[in-house]
Formats: structure tokens, C-alpha cells, sequence
């Protein structure tokens, strides 16, 4: 089980999330619904760490400079 550090210092686990949206298309706020009723209000760099951490989205390596 993973957790996730947000920005606002809390912790997730992307384990209880059901799904991620909007509450208003014009808005910038994202929330993450939770499998207990709950919505988590989380950023837009707080929502690609999560898709990250729970392996939707290939997390890239950097390469290092020294040559």
C-alpha cells in the first residue's frame, strides 16, 4: 500500500480512490473521489503524482549531466 504526499501536507492512499474529476469544468480544482463517499480536494500536481504512484502514467528517470 502506497501512500501519497499532497501539497497541503496531507497523505493519500490511491488504493481508495474510485475516480478523479472536476466539480466544475471552468474551475482548476480537482477532487479525488474516495471508495468511502468521501471527495478529497487535491491539485493538479497532486492528481499526476497520484496517476504516477498507481501506475497510469510511466514515471520518467532523469539522466544525469555529467559527462
Amino acid at each position: 500500500m502506497a501512500f501519497v504526499e499532497l501539497e497541503d501536507g496531507s497523505w493519500i492512499n490511491p488504493d481508495l480512490i474510485e475516480s478523479i474529476f472536476k466539480a466544475n469544468q471552468s474551475d482548476t480544482a480537482w477532487r479525488a473521489g474516495l471508495n468511502h463517499g468521501e471527495a478529497a480536494e487535491i491539485t493538479d500536481a497532486d492528481r499526476a503524482q497520484i496517476l504516477k504512484t498507481a501506475g497510469f502514467v510511466k514515471i520518467k528517470k532523469e539522466k544525469d549531466d555529467e559527462q
